[in-house]
C-alpha cells in the first residue's frame, strides 16, 4: 500500500506539471485552459439539522457535539481545507520561468496532499468521519484517530465504540450498518466530486488532480485487498494487540464487514462469535468468512472502481468549450462515478454545463444489487443569479427506483426521491445562506438518513478569490 502511494504521488508530481503548462497550447481548441484562480469559496455551517440533533444526543453536550460534524458539514470542511491551502500555494510567486513556477507550485500542493493524510480535515479524516456519521445518527459515539496525528500509521481506527452500539445497528437498523461499513469509501469519491463540480463552475484552477489520483488509488486498493485476503494478516495482528473494546476499530477491514453484511442480513451481531483475547464481540471479517458469491461481488467492485478515473478532469482539463456566442462561452464536462451503497452499488455519470447566464449538472444513476439494476437521475442548479446578482438560489431535484427494502437479493423497485432549495445574499466576500431539502427512503450520497428526512442547512460562504 504505501508503496503505491508513493508511486502514485511521484507520476502525479513529475507528469502533471508538464500538463498543466502544456495546457496553454490548448486555449483556441475545444479544452479550454486559463492560468488564473478563479472563484475560490470556503463553506462554513453554521446550522446542520438534524445532524447537530443527532450530535447532541450522542455526545450529551452542545459544543461536544461539534466533534461530531456529520456527513455534509465534514465533507465542507474537508473542501474547504484542500480549497484554502491549494490556493495559499497556488499565490506563491518566484522569479523563474512560467514553467518552474507551475513546478514548484505542483510540487507543494502535491507533498501537502500526502502529508495531510495524517491531518484532520483531510480525506481520511473525512473517511472516518462518513463511518462515525451512521452511527451519530442513532447516538452512538466515538473517536476519529486522526486527531491523534498518527504519522506514518498506514491504518486507522475509529475506535472508542461500544459492542451494543454494533449489535443495535446489526440487528435492528441492518440497511445502516451495511452504510456504516462503506461510508468512507462514499466519502473520498464525494471528495473528488464536489471539488471537481467547484473547478468547473468557478474555473478554480487549483491543481487538484494529484489529490483525485491518490485518493480513488487508495480507494481502489483497498477494495482489491479485501477482495484478495489481503488485509488478514494485519487482522489478526490487531487481534492480539486489542485486548479492550475501548481501543478497537469498528470494523477492520471495511469491505469484509460490508459485503458480509450484504449477504447475511439476518446475521445478529453476536454470531460473530467472542473476541480471542475472552472480551467482547470478535468484530473483524476475515476472507475466509466471505461467501464465494460474496467475493465475486467485491472482485466486481473492484473492476467498477475504474470508473471514478474516467474523466477529463481527472487530469487537468476542467473545461470543454462547447459553443462560443455574442453571450458568452458555453462550456461542458463529465465525470464517471462509482459507489458503494447499503445495497449494493451506484454507477453514476455527472454531466456539467456552464453557459453564460446559468450553471446545470445532471447525473445519471444506475443502482445495482447483486443482480437486478434499477435507474435514478439527478439535476441541479448552481448560484442563478437574481436582483442584479444580489441574491442567488440553486438546489437539485432527484427520481430514482432503488432496491425494495434496501435488499441485495430483491428484484422488485422502490420509487423515492429528493428535494432540496438554497438561496444566499451575494456580496463581495461574504455570502449568508439558508438551505432547506427533503427526501424518501432511500440512499443518496453525502446524506447520512436512508430513512425519509427533512434537512435545514444555514452558514456563510466566504469568498477568499474572485
Amino acid at each position: 500500500m504505501k508503496k503505491l502511494l508513493i508511486l502514485t504521488f511521484l507520476i502525479g508530481l513529475f507528469s502533471l506539471p508538464v500538463l498543466v503548462c502544456g495546457q496553454r497550447n490548448f486555449k483556441n481548441n475545444m479544452f479550454f485552459y486559463k492560468d488564473t484562480i478563479g472563484a475560490v469559496y470556503l463553506d462554513m455551517p453554521l446550522v446542520d439539522l438534524p445532524s447537530q440533533i443527532y450530535a447532541y444526543r450522542a455526545t450529551g453536550g452542545f459544543f461536544k457535539s461539534y466533534m461530531n460534524p456529520g456527513m455534509e458539514t465534514s465533507l465542507a470542511y474537508s473542501v474547504d481545507f484542500y480549497s484554502a491551502v491549494h490556493f495559499g500555494f497556488k499565490n506563491i510567486r518566484i522569479r523563474k520561468s512560467v514553467g518552474a513556477q507551475a513546478f514548484i507550485q505542483r510540487l507543494l500542493i502535491s507533498g501537502f496532499d500526502v502529508v495531510s493524510q495524517w491531518l484532520p480535515l483531510g480525506a481520511p479524516w473525512l473517511h472516518e468521519e462518513y463511518h462515525r456519521g451512521v452511527m451519530t445518527q442513532y447516538g452512538f459515539d466515538s473517536f476519529n484517530e486522526v486527531l491523534t496525528f498518527p504519522f506514518g500509521k498506514s491504518s486507522i481506527a475509529v475506535n472508542h465504540v461500544k459492542d451494543e452500539h454494533l449489535e443495535n445497528l446489526c440487528d435492528e437498523h441492518h440497511s445502516d450498518f451495511v452504510r456504516l461499513m462503506s461510508a468512507g469509501h462514499e466519502a473520498e469519491v464525494q471528495l473528488v466530486r464536489n471539488l471537481q463540480a467547484n473547478e468547473f463552475f468557478y474555473h478554480q484552477n487549483l491543481d487538484n488532480e494529484v489529490l483525485y489520483i491518490m485518493y480513488l488509488v487508495q480507494n481502489i486498493v483497498y477494495v482489491s485487498s479485501c477482495a484478495h485476503g489481503g488485509g488478514d494478516e494485519g487482522t489478526r495482528k490487531r487481534n492480539e494487540i486489542e485486548k479492550t473494546i475501548k481501543e478497537r476499530d469498528f470494523t477492520g477491514m471495511d469491505m469484509n464487514a460490508w459485503i458480509d453484511a450484504l449477504c447475511f442480513p439476518d446475521k445478529p451481531y453476536a454470531a460473530r462469535g467472542l473476541h480471542p483475547s475472552g472480551v467482547g464481540v470478535n468484530r473483524y471479517i476475515m476472507y475466509d468468512d466471505i461467501t464465494e458469491e460474496g467475493r465475486k461481488y467485491l472482485l466486481r467492485q473492484t473492476y467498477l472502481d475504474i470508473f471514478n478515473f474516467v474523466s477529463p478532469m481527472m487530469i487537468g482539463f476542467s473545461h470543454i468549450r462547447l459553443a462560443n456566442t455574442s453571450e458568452g462561452e458555453w462550456f461542458g464536462n463529465f465525470a464517471f462515478r462509482h459507489y458503494l451503497t447499503s445495497f449494493g452499488d451506484d454507477i453514476s455519470l455527472d454531466l456539467y454545463l456552464q453557459a453564460p447566464k446559468f450553471n446545470l449538472y445532471t447525473t445519471l444513476h444506475s443502482y445495482n444489487n447483486l443482480h437486478y439494476h434499477f435507474a435514478g437521475i439527478e439535476a441541479g442548479l448552481v448560484d442563478f443569479p437574481l436582483l442584479d446578482n444580489r441574491m442567488q438560489i440553486g438546489g437539485r431535484v432527484m427520481f430514482w427506483v432503488q432496491p425494495k427494502d434496501m435488499s441485495f437479493y430483491t428484484k422488485k423497485g422502490a420509487v423515492g426521491g429528493l428535494v432540496n432549495a438554497r438561496i444566499s445574499y451575494h456580496s463581495r466576500y461574504i455570502d449568508p445562506y439558508l438551505e432547506l431539502g427533503w427526501k424518501s427512503k432511500g440512499w443518496v450520497a453525502g446524506n447520512v438518513c436512508l430513512n425519509p428526512s427533512f434537512s435545514v442547512r444555514a452558514g456563510i460562504r466566504w469568498q477568499i478569490s474572485r
